[in-house]
């Protein structure tokens, strides 16, 4: 599998029409998501007053698939705290990362500090 793995970052800066929106907006359409980034971003708009049904029905607009966090998403994800930890990567964003991984896709984030690791995946910056 090829394409892209947004992360929850690139996701909010559309939703907030922050720096870099264009760039995850050009991304956006039939990516994929996990589940743990899809929730967390979700959360994330609702604590900042983005009404939840709108951030479903752009997700829903834009094709993105929903990927499901599953045992072996699980298991890539741990695998990938030794090499992460320094950058101080959180368990969504090992989710996210192991999401692209399995599907030899490229991550799309805001996140600068994914681009100093050596992940096995493409890392693309928004900003």
């Amino acid at each position: 599998m090829t394409g892209y793995v947004i992360d929850a970052s690139a996701f909010l800066a559309i939703v907030r029409d922050e720096l870099g929106a264009d760039r995850a907006s050009a991304r956006l359409r039939g990516a994929a998501m996990s589940t743990v980034n899809a929730s967390e971003a979700l959360m994330r708009g609702v604590e900042k007053g983005i009404p939840l049904d709108l951030m479903q029905e752009l997700l829903v607009s834009q094709d993105v698939r929903f990927v499901d966090f599953d045992q072996a998403l699980a298991v890539r994800a741990a695998g990938l705290r030794p090499s992460t930890r320094r950058a101080g990567l959180s368990f969504t964003d090992r989710a996210c990362l192991a999401t692209a991984i399995s599907r030899k896709a490229t991550v799309v984030t805001a996140d600068r500090a994914w681009a100093t690791l050596d992940l096995p995946c493409p890392i693309e910056l928004i900003r």
